[in-house]
């Protein structure tokens, strides 16, 4: 039932930066339908971190390369009549061995099925090929290019380090106290149990297809937890941030309304931290603005029993030149 053909296509999409992703298509003969299987070569040895372990893996490397291709599933309605003759659940049970049935694969091997009726011979077409070639290719070079410069982010955050490019420099004071103290990679199961992430996976903006972290930002004896969902469409899809204080008690966006304007800061006001195209260093500039936003919170407490205002982060931009905040 799942047996491949004899024969593979090997394709090599290089980089100008040198780094190389192998790609080898399979075409299974029963169940009529494309697979992919991917490795990554780069041009420098890679330093390692250990959050960086899913970004390039063949389970999530090329997933939602389109939205909500996610390459489980047979994209052939006909093959579930197939699987239930001989006791097969899911495809995805045997997609570590036999490569991801994407639905965007399909379609360079000119494969197209209609949902609505089952067919058990489909023909290949090569104009359905030659129309996604392009803007297939130049998406995987782009998913390529966003996961290794993640992945060498990751290396340094890891450390502490949030590296800030001298093109963004200006989006930020040059004395930031609060620190990054910890960078950790997460189970989706474990984002979810969160209280504080309820509001974005009732929105349906985290899926067990997306990259799950946590941040640890501390200024002294105040500690900010920063749940992170990563997109796999990163950097033209944002990652999203639910926060929690850990100062006099714990607060986040349900139970202190500045602890939701700092998640504005970072989850509305991204555009700003995009830094040059094609965006790569949104993450590592989120979290250098979340590690600003906690000083101006803790700086602006007040020393008495009065009631706190709302610190108006969202209305406050960096001046660079001159050192100061201004209104947006």
């Amino acid at each position: 039932m799942l047996k491949r053909h004899p024969l593979s296509v090997t394709i090599d999409l290089k980089c100008k930066d040198e780094n190389v992703l192998h790609l080898t298509f399979y075409y299974l003969m029963n169940l009529n339908v494309m697979t992919v299987k991917t490795k990554v070569t780069t041009a420098v040895e890679m330093t390692t971190a250990v959050s960086a372990g899913d970004l390039l893996s063949p389970d999530s490397l090329l997933s939602c390369l389109y939205p909500g291709d996610h390459g489980k599933k047979t994209p052939n309605p006909a093959n579930q009549f197939q699987f239930d003759k001989v006791g097969i659940l899911t495809l995805s049970d045997y997609v570590s061995e036999l490569g991801h049935p994407y639905v965007w694969v399909q379609k360079l091997g000119g494969l197209h099925f209609p949902k609505d009726q089952p067919q058990h011979t489909v023909t290949a077409d090569n104009s359905l090929s030659a129309s996604h070639m392009e803007l297939t290719v130049k998406l995987l070079r782009t998913r390529l290019q966003s996961r290794l410069a993640l992945h060498k982010q990751f290396a340094s955050l890891e450390h502490g380090v949030v590296p800030v490019s001298s093109e963004c420099q200006h989006l930020f004071p040059t004395k930031i106290v609060s620190r990054l103290v910890k960078w950790t990679a997460i189970p989706f199961e474990d984002y979810a149990e969160l209280p504080y992430t309820k509001d974005v996976l009732e929105a349906g903006l985290a899926e067990d297809t997306h990259l799950y972290y946590m941040a640890l930002i501390e200024r002294g004896t105040a500690k900010l937890q920063a749940a992170v969902v990563l997109n796999p469409g990163y950097s033209a899809l944002p990652p999203i941030f639910s926060l929690c204080l850990n100062w006099k008690g714990e607060r986040t966006g349900n139970n202190d309304d500045n602890i939701r304007a700092m998640e504005s800061e970072v989850n509305v006001c991204y555009k700003e931290l995009w830094g040059p195209k094609p965006g790569y260093q949104l993450l590592t500039n989120q979290l250098q603005r979340l590690c600003m936003v906690l000083d101006v919170y803790l700086e602006t407490e007040p020393h008495d029993t009065r009631p706190r205002a709302l610190v108006p982060f969202l209305c406050c931009l960096f001046n660079y030149p001159q050192g100061f905040f201004s209104h947006r």
